[in-house]
């Protein structure tokens, strides 16, 4: 069988010479962690999510400059979520936790 009429098990178009075994091909590499496959991130919208430990912590030490009514409290976390939205595929952070 000619090298032409090679089809990889992959399914890539490779360039001559290059071979599904190759380890510096994009199909053999690890994928990074990414904040929608975190334990810890809560979706929002579009794939965009918020980490629920930093919501926590910024909740938390707001609560201690000053205390919150519900409705400051809610107004207060509508914006600290607008500012804070993680892109759920290219985000990561040290504390991932799959």
């Amino acid at each position: 069988m000619s090298m032409a009429y090679y089809e990889p098990g992959s399914g890539w178009n490779l360039p001559p010479g290059c071979f599904d075994g190759d380890p510096n091909a994009p199909w053999n590499q690890v994928d990074e962690p990414a904040c929608g496959d975190c334990a810890h991130c809560i979706e929002g919208c579009c794939d965009y999510g918020i980490c629920e430990l930093e919501f926590e912590e910024a909740f938390s030490a707001q609560e201690a400059k000053e205390p919150m009514a519900a409705w400051e409290a809610a107004k207060w976390a509508r914006d600290w979520i607008v500012e804070h939205y993680k892109d759920m595929q290219e985000d990561w952070c040290k504390r991932f936790d799959g």
